[in-house]
């Protein structure tokens, strides 16, 4: 008999998060594993439900998400899962309080720790008859335990990386060029999605304002929609160099903008999501990144990328610009950090992963016996 699961999705769901939803759906063979997208609000942007399945919605409360539990428990109950995978900190306390079934939180935001723990111990607390964490990187998992989090309903399992969409974004990547306008020569930058105030992002449109002065054709590409993307906006309207710029919104994926960029930079400030930066690595771009641990977990400098220090875009430049003037060390960095992705990052071994959590749901024994973080292997 199939294991039944739902993936309990929200306005709050992370772009990581959807996409690694979205990969879980696609992955788990559907002859071991039934499933179904419960949707509390919006279905987030970054979610790709396949064909032969469709969200189901709920009704998005106007208050705290304990008010989600009758109507959830109500949708719950029809669906009569084995397990519900929340995929967000408010998904995760709406399913806790609708009670009665196993429950998974997928955390892939350290910066949300806080959030997680908060509503964590409310679903402890609650009437779910099992509760567990899986964490996509080892910072997110530091971070709850720092924030009260029981280490033992903890685990990592890293996110899964598609190989083969990377390798159908490269086929296309002359028409993405075409659709952005980049020129067909000229260093293209890219940054992460979505744009915060702890991403850095901001810092890479300064640098990027710098290297103007030595690179003319240089171009940087800021994807996602937020807040802070508005917020950049507004910096590149009032700069001299407006049109080395492309703010792409959430029109293309992951794949299709690495596919045409000659380097990934991520300034970030403190905790970040790792989403991007496995991407990146996976498709071969090379990574110029801040030296903070949510960065650095990844990231050795001069080993697989390149690291600098935060908040400072005149330091940022500079280390592009040193990066971009030794090719021969930029091409090993993007080589060795690819052989690292293949073993870490493989969409198989992410799911296969999952799978174990779930057969160990079922079986009523201890959920986490048997998942292995994949770094421990690579």
């Amino acid at each position: 008999m199939s294991i039944r699961v739902v993936h309990l999705v929200d306005d709050h769901t992370p772009e990581d998060g959807a996409r690694l939803c979205s990969l879980v759906l696609r992955k788990l063979p559907a002859e071991d594993v039934a499933q179904q997208v419960v949707a509390m609000g919006e279905v987030p942007a970054s979610l790709v439900v396949p064909g032969d399945r469709r969200a189901v919605r709920a009704a998005r409360p106007l208050t705290w998400p304990m008010v989600w539990a009758q109507p959830l428990q109500r949708r719950l109950r029809q669906l009569r899962p084995d397990a519900v995978f929340a995929w967000s900190a408010v998904a995760c306390a709406a399913a806790g309080s609708a009670g009665g079934f196993p429950v998974v939180g997928v955390v892939c935001d350290p910066s949300d720790a806080q959030a997680w723990s908060r509503w964590s111990d409310a679903v402890r607390g609650g009437s779910a008859r099992r509760f567990e964490l899986a964490c996509t990187s080892g910072t997110v998992q530091r971070r709850l335990v720092e924030c009260g989090v029981p280490m033992g309903s903890t685990v990592v399992i890293r996110p899964g990386i598609d190989f083969a969409a990377i390798r159908r974004a490269r086929q296309t990547a002359d028409r993405t060029r075409s659709r952005l306008g980049l020129p067909a020569a000229g260093r293209v930058m890219l940054t992460a999605s979505p744009p915060s105030r702890v991403g850095g992002q901001y810092h890479a449109v300064w640098a990027t304002a710098i290297l103007h002065h030595i690179w003319p054709d240089a171009m940087l590409i800021v994807p996602g929609v937020s807040r802070e993307q508005r917020r950049i906006a507004r910096l590149i309207e009032s700069i001299y160099c407006p049109q080395v710029y492309r703010l792409t919104g959430d029109v293309y994926s992951p794949t299709e903008l690495l596919a045409v960029a000659d380097a990934l930079v991520v300034p970030a400030l403190g905790d970040v999501s790792s989403g991007w930066i496995a991407w990146a690595m996976a498709a071969g771009v090379p990574i110029v990144g801040s030296a903070v641990p949510a960065v650095a977990e990844f990231i050795a400098d001069r080993q697989n990328g390149f690291l600098c220090k935060p908040g400072e875009p005149h330091t940022l430049a500079i280390r592009i610009r040193t990066v971009f003037e030794s090719p021969e060390l930029l091409a090993q960095c993007a080589r060795t950090a690819g052989q690292q992705a293949y073993e870490t990052f493989r969409a198989e071994r992410c799911v296969d992963e999952f799978l174990k959590l779930l057969r160990n749901l079922v079986a009523g024994g201890p959920a986490l016996a048997g998942v292995r973080d994949a770094a421990f292997d690579a």
